[in-house]
């Protein structure tokens, strides 16, 4: 069962029902039993359902320890026992291929491993700075945990954040629950509508990578960079809408990161939580910039050789991370160059910036580093213009009509992008039609989502591509 399914809004229609109808003062418990229903259903699995809710127990005694006692040491076997189901599992991606494939598949990996073990680590290293109280109640802490709408993709709460909108009974809202119904469907637009759209073409090319060059590596890592995008974004709007049903607000986690200059500006739209998890709880823990240039560096490098192990086992993740550390670094470390730089037009100096940002999204959706080190070279062998006239694009899994809505898409995208970064709340103006134009328009786009979300001859949706992560 994922965001996508049928059978998931079948669960939340009966989890939405449930909630309301009960006193508010119980509606927590609702959002309880759904969050572990999810798990187990879209799991599949009580195994890992058990040791998810064996992850919660320890998580939450290792709470109540530092709180009573301030420790290093009880810090320290809270975030390991926390964090090794990750590691084991990141470790299993250095080691696959060397290991039978029956001991590899008898290990249990929870559902969403990565997204609350970083909720868990944040909590803990909270309790223990006195930034927050241990949540002494078990059971609303594995509310926090558990929360099945962010779960998946993120994106990674904090205690302080989300806690209490999750403890509160939220009356039924109109104004909320038509804005979730917003979410919900915008987030359908950016999945269907482009990043599935464009993942046929970008499987092709990438699966056979030797057969193709110049243009053809050209076009296959923009459209990674952009379904990449729109995939982790479709699925936090849809959280995001999900969410909002219920009243209850998560944060955003992209501030439309294409539209960055630099790759410091980049790290600030790009997966908003993660990139401030690792900035309070790496980053700023090894001293950030506060212990001199060549430490800073290190700290710098450190930090996103760590989001790259975040995002997977392998050498091409961690690879992956140093590339933006580096990155990072010339940008500081030539001021000259950065004159230069800031001194251009910013749409050049964005031009630039994504250049390098799909440079490293090509090693990060290759197979391995090798293929993606020769991807990058094939990208300059070779000038082959003519595949836009002669229709070989046709070729890579998407006829003429299926290129035109992509296209027609991925413009409306950019549009609504260009008010959004402008100041121009979208929302607020839409909500300002009368509401016969409003639902009128909710189901045009469902209609236009559900004809023209259609793929490639023998390709299906495809699960989110940070649920994998």
């Amino acid at each position: 069962m994922t965001y996508t399914s049928f059978s998931f809004y079948v669960f939340l229609v009966i989890a939405l029902v449930a909630y309301y109808v009960i006193p508010k003062a119980y509606r927590w418990l609702a959002i309880l039993l759904a969050n572990f229903c999810f798990v187990w259903f879209a799991s599949e699995s009580i195994s890992k359902l058990v040791f998810f809710a064996g992850t919660i127990v320890v998580s939450y005694l290792f709470g109540l320890l530092l709180e009573k006692r301030k420790n290093k040491t009880w810090l320290f076997a809270g975030i390991l026992i926390s964090a090794c189901p990750l590691l084991i599992d990141r470790l299993l991606g250095f080691i696959e291929g060397k290991v039978p494939e029956n001991i590899v598949s008898s290990i249990v990996i929870p559902l969403g491993l990565s997204f609350y073990t970083m909720q868990i680590i944040a909590y803990l290293v909270d309790i223990y700075r006195g930034k927050i109280k241990p949540q002494n109640n078990f059971f609303k802490y594995a509310l926090f945990i558990s929360f099945f709408p962010q779960i998946i993709q993120g994106p990674i709460p904090r205690y302080d954040m989300l806690s209490d909108q999750l403890i509160e009974g939220h009356a039924f809202n109109e104004k909320d629950f038509l804005r979730g119904i917003q979410l919900i469907i915008w987030g359908f637009f950016l999945k269907f509508m482009i990043a599935d759209k464009a993942g046929v073409v970008v499987n092709t090319i990438f699966d056979d990578y030797n057969s193709y060059k110049g243009l053809y590596i050209w076009i296959a890592g923009i459209l990674y960079s952009l379904q990449l995008y729109t995939d982790f974004l479709g699925c936090v709007t849809l959280s995001q809408g999900i969410a909002q049903l219920f009243g209850i607000n998560l944060m955003d986690n992209f501030k439309h990161p294409y539209f960055s200059d630099s790759i410091k500006d980049f790290w600030r739209r790009w997966h908003i939580s993660l990139s401030s998890w690792l900035r309070d709880y790496i980053y700023i823990p090894l001293g950030g910039n506060r212990k001199g240039t060549y430490r800073k560096n290190i700290n710098l490098l450190v930090t996103f050789a760590v989001s790259g192990l975040w995002h997977g086992g392998g050498i091409k993740f961690i690879f992956w991370g140093l590339m933006h550390g580096v990155y990072q670094l010339i940008e500081g470390l030539v001021p000259i160059l950065q004159k230069k730089y800031e001194g251009a037009k910013r749409f050049l100096r964005i031009l630039v910036n994504f250049y390098f940002v799909m440079i490293a999204w090509i090693v990060f959706r290759a197979d391995d580093l090798k293929a993606g080190l020769k991807m990058i070279y094939r990208m300059f062998k070779g000038f082959n213009p003519w595949i836009f006239f002669d229709g070989a694009i046709y070729d890579l899994g998407l006829v003429q009509r299926e290129w035109e809505v992509l296209i027609l898409s991925i413009l409306v995208l950019f549009w609504v992008s260009r008010k959004q970064e402008a100041g121009i709340v979208i929302r607020e103006r839409f909500e300002q039609r009368a509401l016969p134009v409003r639902w009128f328009i909710y189901i045009l786009a469902i209609v236009v989502i559900w004809v023209f979300g259609t793929y490639g001859f023998g390709y299906d949706a495809t699960d989110f591509i940070y649920g994998g992560f």
